[in-house]
């Protein structure tokens, strides 16, 4: 490599790196508006009034209905963790293929919420909070794997990261479809960007973002931990690259071209977005909408609360009648206080004439009309914030009777709004699965899409055709995206009485119909395919019957395999009759021939054992003689040499030889007996399996002898 061509390169980092910081300065001067607006309105809703500004003024008293409707509104469009519905997009009941890739890819999105848990609430709890805060929510996904041997990879998953509103940017444009690039912040320590950017000279980062600035290589090192620097991440749609930037650095500190090839090229759904117009997109928040109200019901609850403070007793008397003041600090029930020159405190009028009131009325009546004011300023707030359909829907006037049917209208009117932001988070959190499951098409091994939808221990998974047919399907994104969809589930809290509801609904839709096909298919068997394919029709438009419906296909299958029954017919079944009859007699006859065959071979092989058992004996009667035969000479050549020399011995071996001979005389005699009792015993057993054979025969015979006198009947 020439330094020409490294110079070049060196230059191109370079340009990309101040082109970059152009555009992200122009982006944050697009957002600093809408950042500080989100400031002021993350304070609000905490009530955090120490700084005085337009929206929170330091009131004596206030009301922060913000909260409340924030909070009730939170609940009301997140109540439980979501649960992904994955189906055949048109519910085609024949679409077996489009069923398992769907059922297959229901089960991976599913089980890597039920895993995340509390990490995946916490990550859409946030993006809601910033939807209804400041206006903009927002997360990411972050394709993950790890490799084996080989550079194998033995696992894969995919991490939904949350992004906070103000670590996001985006070239200023009207529209989503215009957008030329995002950025996403993050903060990055020592260790991790080393590890992250291992090539990165740690001298020249910028360490200042959350803690000491480093420049040297002493300084370096010194780095508190909780110093971190602050790098883009930048999505660039028209060079379709992803670039890493930071400030200060003079270059990239990493580009890549588009490792993740989704269909959108953004990593992320459409962000969640409050009062957007097609002029600039841009969010405002909700807040800002109605911060005069807010503003003047607050004003009106501090007026309200110093009336209330001053709403006392209070009053002037005069000085010279000590007893006036003793009423009130030591009278008691049933105590009479004395005064002074009587005469004289009766002409001025008694206490009226001695004590003047504070006119308290004219303070009850301010106080009522700024409450009045102020319930009139608080409808005013939830008919701007939507908050009065809410209350609508569930209000009903007193005294004034309420039919089912107006109640019903009042709860769906009132609940239009809430229906609307509830489809819209649906949507967006549908979104999110929906770029998991391109990630999963386009990414993952197909025997981790075996491996983690369990897809082989359900009844399809006895299918290995159909299983490798709905990988192939997932795999090919061109295909399946006109087949599977991911629909948006309601993430609202769960209407468990309308959920059994429609549940027995179901069964009892199916009752019916089965009670009523009966009839049709005892009538018409050949007609119970075509019923059961009418009920898979109508199964596939009901939400969670994907699993079902394989083990309908199941029992489809097998009635499509089995011969149509027909009506009996007499003459058809006199036939059947006969030929049982034939079939009857030949199964018989061949039974018998197989017996004798049977017979025969059994007697040649008691011969052949027989002849065997004689051959042995016979082996056996000239081992023996022959071993009689050299004792007998043992015991002559003994003899022999004691008649020729050892006369002490001769008597001794005389008598050993005969006892020799006497024994040998005996097993031999032994041996026959025990022969000839086996060749007894081997022939008596042959007689009697022979006879048993010729009882089976005749047993057989009465059994399959048809009866004169009755066997038309019989047969």
């Amino acid at each position: 490599m020439t330094d020409e061509v490294v110079e070049e390169r060196k230059e191109t980092s370079k340009d990309a790196y101040n082109r970059w910081q152009k555009e992200l300065s122009d982006a944050k001067k697009w957002f600093k508006k809408f950042h500080t607006r989100g400031d002021k309105v993350s304070k609000a809703f905490l009530d955090d009034n120490t700084e005085s500004d337009d929206l929170s003024d330091a009131f004596v008293s206030r009301l922060n209905l913000f909260h409340a409707n924030i909070v009730t509104l939170q609940s009301m469009l997140y109540g439980r963790i979501p649960k992904v519905e994955v189906d055949r997009r048109f519910a085609d009941a024949d679409d077996d293929v489009a069923r398992v890739a769907g059922l297959m890819l229901n089960r991976i999105l599913n089980t890597d919420i039920e895993t995340a848990g509390e990490d995946i609430s916490s990550v859409y709890r946030s993006c809601l909070q910033d939807r209804l805060l400041p206006g903009l929510g927002n997360a990411r996904l972050q394709y993950q794997y790890s490799e084996g041997e080989g550079d194998e990879v033995t696992d894969e998953w995919t991490d939904i990261v949350y992004t906070h509103w103000k670590d996001q940017l985006w070239s200023p444009c009207r529209t989503y479809p215009e957008l030329r690039w995002k950025a996403y912040r993050s903060y990055l320590s020592k260790a991790k960007l080393k590890a992250r950017f291992p090539k990165v000279d740690l001298t020249k980062i910028n360490f200042s973002s959350k803690g000491a600035l480093g420049r040297s290589k002493v300084e370096v090192e010194n780095i508190p931990e909780n110093a971190e620097a602050e790098v883009w991440e930048i999505w660039d749609k028209d060079a379709l690259k992803i670039y890493w930037w930071t400030e200060g650095y003079g270059q990239l500190l990493e580009e890549k071209e588009d490792f993740l090839e989704l269909e959108g090229f953004w990593p992320d759904p459409p962000p969640l977005l409050t009062n957007v117009t097609t002029s600039k997109y841009l969010p405002k928040a909700d807040y800002d909408l109605a911060r005069d109200l807010y503003r003047e019901i607050d004003e009106l609850e501090s007026r309200i609360s110093m009336l209330t403070q001053a709403c006392k007793c209070v009053g002037v008397y005069d000085s010279s009648n000590e007893g006036i003041q003793r009423i009130f600090n030591e009278g008691v029930e049933n105590q009479l206080i004395p005064v002074k020159n009587w005469a004289q405190f009766s002409e001025k009028g008694g206490l009226s004439g001695v004590v003047d009131w504070v006119p308290l009325e004219d303070v009850v009546n301010t106080i009522s009309t700024l409450t009045q004011k102020q319930n009139d300023k608080i409808q005013q707030l939830y008919q701007v914030t939507g908050m009065n359909d809410v209350m609508r829907g569930a209000a009903q006037t007193e005294g004034t009777p309420v039919s089912a049917t107006e109640r019903k209208i009042q709860a769906n009117y009132g609940s239009i709004r809430i229906e609307a932001l509830q489809n819209e988070f649906a949507r967006w959190v549908s979104d999110t699965q929906a770029l998991k499951a391109e990630i999963i098409a386009k990414h993952y091994q197909p025997h981790c899409i075996i491996q983690q939808s369990n897809i082989l221990s359900t009844p399809d998974g006895q299918n290995a055709e159909l299983v490798d047919a709905a990988v192939k399907l997932i795999k090919d994104p061109s295909k399946s995206r006109w087949k599977i969809t991911v629909r948006p589930e309601t993430l609202a809290i769960a209407d468990y009485a309308q959920l059994k509801a429609d549940r027995v609904e179901f069964m009892m839709g199916l009752a019916q119909y089965l009670q009523s096909a009966a009839p049709l298919i005892e009538q018409k068997p050949e007609a119970m395919p075509v019923l059961m394919k009418m009920l898979k029709w109508a199964m596939a438009g009901f939400r969670g019957s994907s699993e079902i419906e394989g083990i309908l296909d199941q029992a489809i299958g097998a009635m499509e395999k089995q011969p149509p029954q027909q009506k009996p017919n007499p003459e058809a079944e006199k036939a059947k009759v006969e030929m049982q009859k034939m079939q009857a007699e030949m199964q018989m006859q061949q039974q018998e021939m197989q017996a004798k065959m049977q017979m025969e071979r059994e007697k040649h092989q008691s011969e052949q054992q027989l002849k065997m058992l004689e051959f042995q004996l016979a082996q056996q009667k000239m081992q023996m003689e022959i071993s009689f035969m050299q004792q007998k000479f043992q015991l002559e050549l003994e003899k022999l040499k004691a008649e020729l020399g050892i006369d002490v011995q001769k008597a001794q071996l005389e008598a050993q030889a005969t006892e020799q001979e006497q024994a040998a005389q005996f097993a031999f005699n032994t041996a026959e007996k025990e022969k000839d009792m086996e060749v007894s015993e081997h022939a008596a057993q042959i007689q009697m399996e022979s006879g048993n054979a010729e009882l089976e025969r005749d047993r057989q015979r009465a059994k399959l002898k048809p009866d004169k006198s009755n066997g038309d009947a019989r047969s």
